[in-house]
């Protein structure tokens, strides 16, 4: 409920969005993706996280509500004494020598004046909460097509968080590198055959080929050779089914760019089927760590079938 200066919520962000791309403290680099997308909710893209400097005017705005009710406390009989002073709090304005933080107070209340009618809250019916007025106040985006697929509940959280940036087209392919003026030579580290593109590294490249063909022998399952998310949307199979087979996807795309990080640095590739056999076996912990308590018996036996199980 404190109002926090400006350069204080900037540096509480430069913290977060540090840690969110380099654990740590200091992050020289442009961020893979915009501050104000990764705090959207999961559903419309981002991560979840909250913008501060919103929910720091939602969190003031408990103060505006206290006052605009005249709830019984100490603090607000004090405002109204020393402040409003029987004027109309929706209509008041601070003088120039009020303190920083009233005045601060003062124009949260402005943004949130249409909120009200006669002096009541009318978004939530149910009365003002923080949270509630967070929603009022961000700015709403549709949700995405790939939501569901990116944050699969049986991936695991580092392969959930690489579907996410290849959904943004995020990652700093070779080809992104060049339009920032990099000098770097265009060629796919991989498979050396042609120019590394987001498209080309995941599914046209001929050893991510493979390993995206190598994990279908080895779990029977099929993948969509494209960047293509909504393809899952129309896979067949129970939940559990569809769950599986996406984290598999996932865990691809994850081994992909791991082995290519690991090209740029010391030219070693481990072989595609050794690669899918590695993704088949996380998934094999993953399943037996979820427990059976939690699959039926078609599940079972389909699992067993994919020899995941």
């Amino acid at each position: 409920m404190f109002v926090l200066p400006r350069g204080i919520i900037k540096s509480i962000e430069a913290t977060c969005r540090n840690y969110l791309w380099e654990s740590g403290t200091e992050y020289k680099r442009v961020p893979l993706v915009a501050w104000d997308k990764i705090c959207k909710p999961k559903e419309e893209g981002g991560l979840g996280l909250k913008d501060q400097e919103v929910w720091n005017k939602a969190m003031v705005g408990r103060l505006v509500n206290w006052i605009a009710e005249k709830r019984d406390s100490i603090w607000v009989q004090w405002v109204q004494c020393n402040h409003i002073r029987g004027r109309d709090w929706f209509e008041y304005s601070p003088s120039t020598n009020s303190s920083w933080v009233w005045r601060r107070i003062c124009k949260v209340k402005q943004e949130l004046a249409h909120g009200f009618v006669d002096g009541v809250w009318v978004v939530q019916p149910t009365g003002y909460t923080p949270s509630g007025c967070y929603e009022w106040l961000r700015n709403v985006s549709p949700p995405t097509y790939w939501s569901k697929v990116v944050w699969n509940s049986w991936a695991l959280p580092k392969h959930q968080f690489m579907g996410w940036l290849v959904a943004h087209e995020a990652l700093n392919t070779v080809d992104k590198m060049l339009t920032y003026g990099m000098d770097v030579d265009a060629c796919c580290l991989l498979c050396g055959q042609a120019n590394e593109s987001l498209a080309h590294l995941f599914f046209d490249c001929q050893y991510s080929r493979r390993v995206m063909m190598s994990l279908q022998q080895v779990t029977g399952c099929s993948f969509p050779l494209a960047v293509d998310l909504s393809w899952w949307s129309n896979r067949g199979g129970t939940i559990v089914q569809r769950g599986v087979q996406i984290a598999l996807f996932l865990g691809a795309l994850y081994s992909i760019w791991f082995q290519r990080k690991k090209c740029r640095n010391d030219t070693v590739l481990m072989h595609p089927r050794y690669v899918a056999l590695q993704i088949s076996d996380g998934m094999r912990a993953r399943i037996r760590g979820r427990g059976r308590e939690k699959l039926n018996a078609n599940d079972v036996t389909w699992l067993c079938h994919k020899n995941l199980m």
